[in-house]
């Protein structure tokens, strides 16, 4: 007794989800590049006014990279002080404070504020790059 099977609908399936982690790098990419730079704003919000650090607002900055490659992807965004700006060296102090001065952790809750904008963004990547695969 033999039975012949239509796969082509699977196979269809199969080579729309393969198309999928190419569609969805840029927009994961964009993701990260906007929350990066919400996590940015709010952290320089947070730190104006300050007496002790004026200029330490204009030192927070973020960069974001990716790699391609070995099957893989990886998407990094690094959020802080640029030491070669007015008062970058000094962001430490402000985070993690110093004796005598407690940390003010404005990077952390900036960090924790854009958690969920981040999953939003997340989401609404693979939804565009699932609806431009055709699935």
């Amino acid at each position: 007794m033999s039975a012949d099977f239509d796969f082509s609908e699977l196979d269809r399936l199969a080579a729309d989800l393969g198309s999928v982690p190419e569609k969805s790098g840029p927009k994961i990419r964009q993701a990260l590049e906007a929350t990066s730079r919400h996590i940015k704003d709010a952290w320089k919000s947070k730190l104006k006014g300050s007496i002790s650090f004026k200029h330490l607002p204009g030192a927070v900055s973020y960069d974001v990279t990716t790699f391609q490659g070995f099957g893989a992807s990886v998407f990094k965004s690094e959020i802080g002080f640029d030491k070669d700006k007015p008062q970058g060296a000094l962001g430490t102090f402000s985070e993690f404070g110093k004796p005598n001065q407690p940390p003010m952790g404005f990077g952390h809750a900036s960090l924790q504020e854009n958690q969920d904008d981040f999953k939003t963004g997340l989401d609404i990547a693979i939804a565009q790059a699932l609806k431009e695969a055709g699935l």
